[in-house]
């Protein structure tokens, strides 16, 4: 059974530990270790979480298989750092989106995006948008097959040395 909950102040480490992992099992093969443990070290990661807590322009969520947390979704207003044209009203993202390897290709990912657009439609927004890899082609083509477009929007240079580009999706079709 799949839960999208809330993230609370005990969330922190299995919040810190998939995004290490994550990021790890998903872009180690062209984003180094190195990087990763340096950008995404698991103690800041707890440090920092109750920042995410008490963002109000974010909520986290915390996804659950058979009562395991084995996932998140942060979702809401787009960072200033991820600002990627003039106007920006009405645009929501999905900011970090990530569901540990073992857990692929359950159905998961599919019920968390709806979940999400659907959330981002709650809150006012009209167009989600998500920053996906270049070299990422397994979320290229699990955003294509939910209805996001690729834009024209890109960063070349980026701290981790992984080019990437921005997808979007009407919300006005989500349920």
């Amino acid at each position: 059974m799949i839960t999208i909950r809330r993230a609370n102040f005990k969330d922190a480490k299995d919040y810190a530990i998939i995004l290490n992992t994550s990021w790890k099992d998903t872009y180690g093969s062209y984003i180094s270790y190195k990087h990763i443990d340096k950008e995404f070290n698991i103690d800041d990661l707890i440090k920092g979480f109750k920042q995410h807590l008490n963002d109000l322009h974010l909520e986290l969520y915390m996804i659950e298989y058979d009562e395991k947390v084995v996932g998140i979704v942060e979702l809401g207003k787009p960072d200033i750092d991820d600002v990627y044209k003039n106007d920006m009203d009405g645009i929501g993202e999905l900011r970090s989106f990530y569901i540990m390897k073992d857990y692929h290709n359950l159905g998961i990912g599919s019920k968390v995006e709806a979940f999400a657009c659907k959330r981002l439609k709650e809150l006012g927004y009209k167009i989600c948008c998500i920053w996906v890899k270049k070299q990422n082609h397994n979320a290229i083509k699990f955003y294509k097959n939910r209805g996001f477009i690729k834009t024209q929007y890109t960063c070349e240079e980026t701290s981790d040395g992984a080019p990437s580009f921005v997808m979007e999706k009407d919300l006005g079709s989500a349920k």
